[in-house]
Order: structure tokens, then sequence, then C-alpha cells
């Protein structure tokens, strides 16, 4: 089985193909968001492909770093054909700065996670200060249907951690039937993990040490059921770890339009100090809303984004101070709607601060959609947007964004694949800007 699994990701790292997008369809507003000029190869955007023999492959961005070396690391998922359908895998690639290949990245170029007996999603990720990235995903077995939760470090080159892959142990894990689904993953200030998944319903909260073994002093043998007697969440959508180990949770409530914060001291009882015992609960207003962000301020203050959808689907914005309550100096009342596809829809689903408070949004927008970008001042007032396709007249949707230590802006996503006569997936979509 592993060398099956070592021919596959050898064929993988040959197959895949980086297309720069050398046209350009971008409708733009305050002009000053550019597509870069010196990534890939003058255009701005690239998209990157994972093709196997069939016709319907996809690849999609979900998460984009920036190593310290100013390697760029795209993070994100492709699929490939076998007898039993399409099968999901995760793929890393490392880029330069211009946005070549980066051969120099794990194997050639790329890291793939891939399995024939089963599906493997990414779910959520980040990158350590030194580099190294760590991600959270489901891995979905074939035949049986069971849903484990699977975490992996690999080095500031690719490699994988053996250490922690020897030790990591989150949720269940290979035999029986599980419904355990990751959903977020975070590292605090002292090199802890802290692991979020779900399991048959309940929320479970895995705090790791830095090696991957359990931090038996938290919870039991480190892990924590949190149980939410006051109403039953939809689903959490963020959980942030503050730097004093206090512990934000962020999602939706079941069967209502609203909202609701929830902080854990340390040790994993409800803060009372924040909110009314521990919660904050609030109603997103006229229309139906959808928090997809959340952003921890420098200040402490919590930067909320998403949508709201009325007689339209618009961007949605609210700020929050560290105690829970609205910061009624941020928008209008701590409230930012705005519009950018009249009569359409147009969503946030990420936001990153630069060091002036400035806020930048990665979305989409549109009809077919297009990647959005926007950029607000540090107290919620507008100040530019551009859009941009890659595929012209298909969808472009943007999923994660980040700041260069250069002030440049990345945006990964995914687009419809450009060679639309061949195939009938997407690709993994890349755009750099400057302002």
């Amino acid at each position: 089985m592993k060398s099956r699994r070592s021919a596959h990701r050898s064929s993988f790292t040959r197959a895949f193909t980086i297309t720069f997008v050398l046209f350009s369809f971008v409708l733009q507003s305050f002009a000053t968001f550019t597509l870069d000029p010196t990534f890939a190869n003058s255009s701005g955007k690239l998209t990157i492909a994972f093709p196997d023999s069939s016709m319907g492959y996809s690849s999609r961005g979900v998460r984009v770093f920036v190593q310290p070396s100013g390697r760029i690391i795209a993070g994100g998922e492709f699929t490939w054909a076998t007898p039993d359908g399409q099968l999901t895998g995760v793929a890393m690639v490392g880029l330069t700065q211009a946005g070549a290949l980066d051969t120099t990245y794990g194997s050639g170029g790329s890291v793939l996670d891939w399995r024939s007996d089963a599906s493997t999603s990414f779910r959520d990720g980040l990158m350590y200060a030194d580099g190294r990235t760590l991600r959270l995903s489901q891995v979905f077995r074939l035949p049986v249907g069971s849903s484990t939760v699977q975490t992996v470090r690999l080095t500031e080159s690719g490699a994988a951690d053996s250490v922690f892959a020897s030790n990591v142990s989150i949720g269940p894990c290979c035999f029986g039937f599980f419904n355990a689904r990751p959903v977020q993953i975070a590292v605090r200030s002292d090199g802890k993990i802290l692991a979020l998944i779900t399991d048959q319903g309940e929320y479970f909260l895995y705090r790791l040490n830095p090696d991957g073994t359990r931090d038996t002093t938290f919870g039991v043998n480190g892990v924590l059921g949190i149980v939410f007697n006051k109403f039953s969440p939809t689903n959490l959508v963020e959980m942030i770890a503050l730097s004093d180990g206090r512990i934000l949770l962020i999602g939706h409530v079941t069967g209502s339009n609203e909202f609701f914060l929830a902080r854990l001291a340390a040790s994993g009882n409800w803060d009372k100090t924040f909110g009314r015992v521990g919660f904050v609960r609030m109603e997103f207003g006229a229309g139906t809303g959808r928090v997809q962000k959340a952003v921890l301020q420098p200040d402490g203050n919590i930067l909320l984004a998403g949508s709201i959808t009325d007689s339209d689907t618009d961007v949605w914005m609210m700020r929050l101070r560290s105690n829970g309550r609205v910061d009624t100096s941020f928008g209008t009342n701590g409230v930012v709607i705005r519009d950018f596809a009249s009569a359409g829809t147009d969503v946030a689903t990420a936001a990153t601060l630069s060091a002036d408070g400035k806020i930048r949004l990665a979305g989409y927008l549109g009809s077919p959609e297009n990647f959005l970008v926007a950029r607000f001042g540090a107290n919620g007032a507008f100040e530019e947007s551009t859009s941009i396709a890659f595929t012209p007249n298909q969808y472009a949707v943007a999923n994660d964004v980040t700041l260069q230590p250069d002030g440049k802006l990345l945006v990964i996503g995914y687009t419809r694949n450009p060679n639309t006569s061949a195939t009938t997936g997407s690709a993994l979509a890349i755009a750099r800007l400057t302002e």
C-alpha cells in the first residue's frame, strides 16, 4: 500500500499544472487595487490544477501563507478518479515570490495527501512564525462511510514532522463507524495546540502539547466536552486562542437569526466575566445573517465578517469589544453593511488586518461570482474594492486572504477550470494585488 501511495503522489507531482492567467477581466472602483505585474508572468494571477484521466477533476484553494523566507504556501484540495468515484485529497504547494513552482518545497514543489480508500478534506490550517504549517482534516473512509479527524504538521520545507505525527491523537482513529468532523485548529502563545471537533452533534476540544501528545492537565486526558446549556449551536464558525489562555468561540444559534460568542477560561470553564455568564447572543437585525470569519484585533476587539440577506445579499461586518459589548465607534452602531452587487450577492469569506488597523476583506460577488477584494478603514469606512475574474464568464470564489510583509495582498480560492473544453471541474486560483 505504501508503494502504491508513493506512486500516486509521484504521478500527481508530475501531473499538476500551473496556468498563468494572461487575460484580465477586472472591474474596479477606487482603482488603487492593482494586479501585481511581478507575479505569475506579469498577469498577477494564476490557477493550479491537478488533472487526472477523468473529465470532472477539481481543485480549490483553502488557505494561503507566506513563510519568513518569502515562499508562498497555497493549501487546498484536489480530486482523483477511482472506481468508487472522485476522491478528495489535500495539496500544499510551494511558490516563489514570482509565482513559479518552488521545487525545493516538498516533492518537486508540492506535498500531496491522497488515499484510495478515503476522501481527505482540508478543513482548517495555520502557519507557525517559523514557517511550519499545521492542518486539520476530515478523513471519510470508504466503503463504511466512517468519518475521523486528522492533524498534520509539516516543516518549513514541506517534510512531515515525524515527532508530531507519532504522538498526535485527536478524535476516534481507525476502526469501527465514527462521525467525527473537524471544526478549527489554533495554537496558543505557549505552543499548545487546540483542536475543536464535533462528533454525534456534540463538540469536543482537544488540547495538545507542542509535540502532539495530549495535555492531560486539561479536561479528561486532554479532552473537554463543550456543553451549551442555554441554546443549541447550529455550527461553530471560529475558535480563537487568546494570549492569556482563554478561548473564544463564535457560531450560529439553531432555529434563529442569531449568532453567539462564548468564552472559555484557560481551564475550560465558562468565563463568566464575558457577556452574561460567558455568552453573548445577538440578532443580525433585518434579514438573515451569516458569520464567515472572526479576527482578533491587537487591542482585543473582535471583528466579525460575513453576509446578510434581505432583498439581496450584502457584505456584513460587526465589531465587538473584548468584553463582548458592541463597539459603537465602528460603522453605524457597530455594524457595517456594504452592497457591492446591486440586486445580487456579495459575501465576505475572509478578512485580515494591517498594522494601521485597516481591514481587507475577500469573498465573492456577482453572478457568475468573481473574487471580491475590499478595503475598509479601521473605523469601518469603505475605501476601495475590486472584482477579479479568472475564467471568462465563469465563477471565481475567494476563501482566504493574507498580507505579505511588503504590503502586497494574496487572495486564494477557486475558479472554473480555464480549460473549459476539456474539463468540467474547478482549479485552485490565486491573485496578488498591490495598493
